[in-house]
This record gives C-alpha cells, structure tokens and sequence, in this order.
C-alpha cells in the first residue's frame, strides 16, 4: 500500500488523535497542526495529497489557509473541511476556493476513513490519467514526426524504386502496428473515461447517503429542507454521470432524455399529492457535452424543485411546464414555468436572497454565460437563453 501524506490541522488535539489513530492503520505518513499559519509552513514542507481542514482555528482559519494554497483542479492535493460552526458564507467562499468535499462536527470517524479513502482514490485515478494522456501526447507526435520522415524518404529515393519498394513495405507494416497499438490505447482511454465516470457517480451517491443518514437526527425543518436539497443536487449530477457511462459517446449525452428522467425524479421526491401537480413538456432531441448539461441540470432543479415545493398553496392543484428548444446560431432555450401564486412585485431575481436563486444566476451567468428573464406574474416564469460551452484545450 501507498504510503500517502496527510495533513490534519485542527485546534482541537483531542481531535487530531482520534483522527490519527483511525488512519494510522493504512499506512498513511500523517502530520498535523493546531492553526493554519503552521499548517501552511507544514504543506509546503510536505505536499500532502489530502488535508482535513477544520474551518475555525486561530492565528489563521480554514478559509484563510485555502486563500494562500490558491486550490485549483490540477493540484496533487484534495481538501476535506471539518466544521461545527462555519456560516453559509464560509462554506460557499470553500466552493469558491475548490473544496467539494465536507464533513460536519461531530462526525462519525467511519465516515471520515471512506472520505479520506475515496478522495485519496480520486486523486491517484486523476494523476493516472494525465500520465496517461501525456504519454498518447508524445506517441502522437512521434507518429506525426515519422510520417513527415517517411514523405521525404519517398520523395529522395524515388529512383530507387525498387530498393524503395521493400523498405516501404517495412515500414507501412510497422506504421499499421504503431495505428493498431493506437486504437487500442483509444480503447483503453474509453474504458478508463467510463470508469471515472462511473466512480463519480457512486461517489456522489455515497455523499448523497450520508447526507441521508445524516437526515435520520436533524429535528429542525429549515436544516432536513437543505440537506434534501442537496441531495437533490448531488441526484442531479449524479444522473448525468450515470448517462455518460451508458452513453456510446463518451463526449455528449442525450439531453432530452436525461431531463425525462431529472423530472422523474423530481416528481417523485417532492410531489406528495400524486395527481395534483401536472408537468407539460416540450423537449427538443439535443445532444450536449457534460460541462453545459451539469449546469443545465442543476437549473431545472433548482426551479422545477421551487414550484413543487412553493408555487400551489394547501396542496392545490397546479400545472408545471418545461420547454427546451434549439434556436438559431447554435443556442438553446430553456423555460420553466408553472400557474402557481408566483412572486411579489418587489422581488428582484438578480439579488435573490435564496441558495437556490442564487445558485441559478450563477449557473446562467456564469457557467452557461447566459441571460436569464424572469416573470413572477400569474404563477412564475424563467427563460433562460445560453450556448454550449466549448471546450478550449489547455497550453
């Protein structure tokens, strides 16, 4: 087994032994500190691949320590945060500096071992894979660099023709190797890809279970309303992950029918009135790749999950609506509706003091890079207009 560096800073010792002692047993080197000022003197002495973080401690907090490692998707390191006590803004400012991965105090040291042992495991797929990815890089260029050579040995000797011809043969053979070896480092790409794919989706289902578990000694409904919401997030993410390992193209998934199933589930999750609440859908056939349909996804959520859980008063009756078409110049339109009792006049969607709200203005503004129009008249109305985003290959 690995022996893999992990750097716990919390203030509370008697935490960092029970910490240590349960993840001693893997083997794993472990260092710890009680502020983020010595903490981030030990990371860079160090370079752990993981680091469980409380968010509250002195001289420099969790927050504090994350704004000076300037986290971002490449690094070699992952970030579990512990808090007991941390505000909203703390943890959306943890999203902004690129933790995805959170554990509330108290908590079950089980539950930490399968976090620690999952992110750890996502890292090491992640590093694999960019090796792996260098290495088709160089193979690619070899190959390119020996057509050019086999062009000009042609060119310089073709009154050679006949001496030519058999080294030819050679080395055709030995180029339809090299394309064969190719193919099947393709294959191996794919079936890697599908793998990921699939991991990130069992993950985010154990994530979602523990967020279920953790439901089971929530009493207060505001706190059990948000972690289902965030499991309904987690739900969401999760499916597109799930069509992607299906999906023959690995690059793009069916949207329209990814959405059938979204409402499924949405339906199911939030409406207790079975019969009560229509849904109306007019859904184009779209084919998008997984950096537009995640952001997608979360938007219907979002304002799908609102209108069941606020649009129809006393369980009355109700009809939701969810359109997709795509228009001119390669863009898509997005509506989401529902006849339900709408918003106040004052209500400006822009400054929404809702996470979901909120969450959906960023999506569109600036994930999709999209613009969003929004009617709270005679029930509630979003049209949400964005392109798909393209991917730009790094330098």
């Amino acid at each position: 087994m690995t022996n893999h560096k992990i750097l716990i800073l919390d203030d509370e010792q008697v935490v960092i032994d029970a910490i240590k002692k349960h993840l001693k047993e893997y083997g794993h080197k472990l260092f710890s500190a009680k502020n983020g000022k010595d903490g981030l003197k030990l990371y860079y002495e160090v370079s752990p691949i993981l680091i469980i973080l409380d968010l509250k401690m002195p001289v420099m907090d969790g927050v504090e320590f994350l704004e000076h490692i300037k986290l971002t998707p490449a690094d070699p390191c992952t970030v579990i945060v512990l808090t007991g006590h941390g505000t909203d803004e703390d943890m959306e400012r943890c999203f902004d500096l690129g933790v995805s991965s959170f554990l509330h105090k108290p908590f079950s040291l089980y539950e930490l071992k399968g976090m620690v042992k999952h992110s750890i495991a996502l890292k090491q797929v992640e590093g694999n894979l960019k090796t792996e990815l260098a290495e088709r890089t160089k193979m690619e260029e070899e190959l390119w660099k020996y057509r050019y050579l086999l062009e000009e040995i042609v060119d310089k000797r073709t009154s050679e023709l006949k001496h030519m011809n058999e080294v030819l043969q050679k080395e055709v053979t030995e180029r339809i190797s090299a394309e064969e070896k190719l193919k099947h480092s393709l294959g191996e790409k794919e079936v890697l890809l599908r793998e990921i794919h699939h991991r990130v989706k069992n993950n985010l289902q154990i994530v979602s279970s523990l967020l279920d578990l953790q439901t089971k000694y929530i009493k207060e409904p505001a706190t059990l309303e948000m972690f289902r919401d965030s499991q309904s997030r987690l739900k969401t993410m999760a499916l597109i992950h799930e069509k992607l390992y299906q999906s023959d193209d690995m690059a793009r998934i069916d949207f329209s029918k990814y959405i059938v199933n979204l409402l499924n589930h949405i339906y199911h999750s939030y409406c207790l009135n079975v019969g009560a609440i229509s849904m109306e859908t007019q859904i184009d056939e779209v084919f998008i790749g997984v950096d537009t349909a995640i952001p997608c996804g979360l938007i219907i959520n979002e304002l799908v999950s609102n209108s069941f859980k606020h649009a129809f008063k006393n369980e009355g009756k109700g009809t939701v609506g969810i359109k997709l078409k795509e228009i001119a110049d390669g863009k898509f339109k997005l509506s989401i509706s529902d006849d339900g009792i709408g918003f106040p006049e004052s209500v400006d969607i822009t400054k929404a003091q809702s996470l979901g709200l909120r969450l959906v203005n960023a999506l569109v503004v600036d994930q999709l890079e999209g613009t969003l129009e929004f009617s709270g008249h005679s029930g509630a109305r979003f049209d949400i207009t964005f392109g798909e985003i393209k991917y730009v290959k790094r330098g």
